[in-house]
């Protein structure tokens, strides 16, 4: 009876270490393999597996099995109800199936050909595994060797392991369900987030467009005094705020962009007289688009191309000095259109360089950071390039490189 003693601790520490086993949100694999490894090691049994049905309960698919002697796991193996009638009756009928004799059992002996012989499996101890009443799977305790008789607390150890599977399988499914309705909580700010921006650019594109038709009935009204390059230069800036306008209900709607393609010169000339007005206590702004053939028309917007040269020119405004050159070119490269927007300013180290495209990233101390981050956006939207060439002392030189449409 002492002898029995030892057996009988082994049994209830392993119970309460399976009772210890927890699911992470990694699911529950780590937890199952903890399980089959214990029991194995406190049953002191070759192969322990854990054998989950399909729903139409046809067929005992292998999750995930143990070999003690190697320390391995496997995976994948099939049983068919078609082939194992009575095998499958015994799942269904029995708390524990103790198999002494797996090959001659009633219950079992039909797997001796096709499973238990060539596995070496002797002895079966099987343990369903029931959720909500209903059979999912099995247990399955697998001695290769001698037949042996399983006791009394075996069958017991096994009963029990099948129920804290149960457990693990419902904590792994709760969790599962929580990670899910996390995603979807997060999706639905989100989508509440986005809602928020469309109606915020269709406010601000009403707003705006107000604004504009003020500012083109000033521009009016200039046009017949004696500053009539006020009034170029006043409606230059009203064709690309409306072209900003119409990109922000674009966005409310969240449609595609269609705003007209039309000749990258022109485009340039009339944008010209809003650089010249930004940089003109900075700079000076050359421009050569005698290269650039007027019919030449690229696969990027206007309202686009206007952004990026726009964005460029500011950009080479707050690296030079007093008195500095911008220059703006336009070619002809085969079927690409190449512009250039260069500078005479301090220029920039490698480094810098290489970051100048982050978003936030800025060496201005009011500046936002969006300027060159937005252009690389457009750029790669749009399909086209931009490389920089610069070094310190040198100057900056962007080269923007279009297909014709």
């Amino acid at each position: 009876m002492a002898s029995e003693e030892p057996k009988r601790v082994a049994f209830e520490t392993a119970r309460l270490e399976l009772a210890r086993l927890r699911v992470h949100d990694a699911g529950h694999g780590v937890a199952l393999q903890g399980a089959l490894r214990l029991c194995a090691r406190t049953v002191k049994v070759e192969r322990v597996g854990f054998w989950r049905f399909t729903d139409d309960l046809a067929q005992l698919q292998l999750e995930l099995g143990y070999t003690l002697s190697t320390d391995d796991w496997n995976a994948g193996d099939t049983l068919t109800a078609h082939r194992f009638p009575t095998y499958w009756k015994a799942l269904s009928a029995r708390r524990v199936i103790a198999a002494h004799d797996a090959a001659t059992d009633p219950d079992t002996s039909e797997l001796a050909t096709a499973y238990l012989a060539p596995l070496g499996i002797s002895s079966l101890l099987d343990a369903p595994v029931f959720r909500a009443g209903e059979l999912i799977g099995v247990i399955c305790f697998e001695h290769v060797g001698p037949a042996r008789t399983w006791t009394t607390e075996e069958l017991t150890f096994a009963s029990a392991t099948g129920d804290l599977v149960a457990m693990l399988l419902e904590q792994s499914d709760r969790i599962a369900a929580e990670a899910a309705a996390r995603v979807r909580t997060g999706k639905r700010l989100a989508a509440d987030k986005l809602e928020l921006l469309d109606s915020l650019c269709r406010g601000l594109a009403h707003d705006f467009a107000n604004v504009l038709l003020a500012v083109d009935l000033v521009g009016t009204k200039l046009a017949h005094s004696a500053t009539p390059e006020l009034a170029v230069s006043l409606r230059s800036c009203v064709d690309v705020g409306t072209n900003l306008v119409t990109q922000l209900r674009r966005f409310g709607a969240r449609g595609i962009d269609e705003s007209p393609r039309l000749s990258v010169r022109a485009v340039i000339e009339r944008l010209m007289p809003i650089v010249v007005t930004l940089v003109r206590d900075h700079a000076n702004v050359t421009v050569d688009l005698d290269d650039l053939a007027p019919e030449a028309i690229s696969q990027m917007s206007a309202a686009h191309l206007e952004q990026i040269v726009l964005n460029l020119c500011l950009n080479a405004r707050d690296a030079v000095s007093d008195g500095g050159t911008i220059a703006v070119t336009g070619r002809l490269d085969g079927d690409a259109i190449v512009v250039t927007v260069a500078d005479d300013g301090a220029g920039m180290s490698p480094e810098l360089a290489r970051q100048i495209w982050d978003r936030d990233f800025t060496t201005k101390p009011h500046g936002t950071g969006l300027g060159l981050a937005t252009v690389k956006s457009l750029v790669e939207e749009n399909a086209a390039t931009i490389e920089v060439v610069t070094a310190l002392d040198r100057g900056a030189t962007f080269t923007l490189t279009l297909q014709r449409a």
